[in-house]
């Protein structure tokens, strides 16, 4: 099968670093994908005509990600070909496309609306529909830049304006699209695929504390303190700066690459797993896992410099099935000074 992104396409509207970073080195505010879920059908990943979907947008940055706020809407695309979708009749009822609401400020974007009808998607021939808009990080979606990325209009956009959230922290912002297919055969629907839990580091489990996820707001320096109640054998498997590869295993379950059919044509997926950290290096920002493995081994290597009292390093990783299907999961590692 051709190896592509899959039809949930994030588009990220910014323009690339000069430095030329890998897609894997996370840097700045990053929105890497977004997983759709069906109210009353565990695991689905796309909709059919009239199901109440949800959207959860994840937002990711280097070290503790900003307070956020987003400005989107939903809408069923018009009958374009080529290039980034544009909305055409807009979605009513969308819950929590501008956000964050007032009960939550450090909320991430978890956007809920009911798909059209059958006889709203095929006037137009829509075989998706569409989440377009603004998310910013320590600052507020500019009014204008929304109109016109709804209008088609993408070049030159200042996403995001000030007055910063956090004094001293810059203002980021990103344009995004995504893509939401209708489900093709709701008889034999598309699933999102799924993590296994232990993911492990070095052919052992992934070390405490940051073996589940890593809470947001614990900050970039400074981890070593984290590390003082656990066993010596534990500390010792968080990387020391300057040290060897560390070989990363992520598997997902056996049911997770469907099988399915286009045409009288037979398919198997074929999971793309994305590598993200905002430290040290993976060998490449991309794998695949073809059937009938369900597991990929990468490197990931160290940085060489770190402060005394150690650097945590965020990791995320990605799956998508090429049809829709999305699933992340985060940890984390306390890089640790030479001794």
């Amino acid at each position: 099968m051709r190896r592509g992104l899959g039809p949930i396409l994030l588009c990220l509207l910014i323009a690339c670093s000069e430095s030329f970073l890998p897609a894997s080195a996370v840097e700045d505010l990053r929105v890497i994908g977004a997983r759709i879920d069906i109210e009353g059908a565990p695991g689905r990943a796309n909709p059919s005509p009239d199901d109440d979907l949800q959207a959860s947008i994840v937002v990711i940055d280097q070290g503790a990600t900003p307070p956020l706020t987003w400005s989107l809407v939903a809408c069923v695309p018009t009958a374009t070909r080529i290039g980034v979708p544009i909305c055409g009749t807009l979605i009513d009822g969308c819950d929590g496309c501008v956000g964050p609401p007032p009960s939550d400020p450090f909320a991430f974007p978890v956007v809920r609306f009911q798909v059209p009808s059958a006889q709203v998607l095929d006037a137009v021939e829509a075989t998706e529909v569409l989440l377009q808009g603004v998310v910013c990080g320590n600052g507020s979606p500019s009014a204008e830049a929304l109109a016109r990325i709804i209008a088609g209009e993408t070049n030159d956009l200042v996403p995001c304006e000030g007055p910063a959230i956090l004094e001293g922290q810059p203002v980021e912002g990103r344009l995004i699209t995504v893509q939401v297919p209708i489900e093709r055969d709701p008889e034999d629907p598309n699933l999102n695929p799924e993590i296994l839990d232990d993911i492990s580091l070095n052919g052992s489990a992934w070390p405490p504390p940051y073996a589940e996820s890593v809470p947001r707001d614990e900050p970039l320096t400074g981890c070593s303190a984290a590390l003082e109640g656990l066993t010596e054998a534990d500390r010792a498997k968080h990387p020391v700066a300057g040290s060897p590869p560390s070989s990363i295993n992520l598997a997902v379950t056996s049911d997770s690459l469907q099988s399915f059919t286009i045409d009288d044509r037979d398919f198997t997926e074929e999971m793309q797993v994305s590598w993200l950290a905002d430290g040290g290096g993976f060998e490449v920002s991309f794998s695949f896992i073809t059937d009938p493995a369900t597991s990929i081994l990468t490197q990931w290597q160290p940085s060489s410099n770190v402060p005394e009292d150690g650097r945590l390093v965020r990791f995320n990783f990605v799956t998508r099935d090429g049809r829709g299907g999305l699933d992340r999961v985060e940890r984390g590692l306390c890089l640790l000074p030479m001794e």
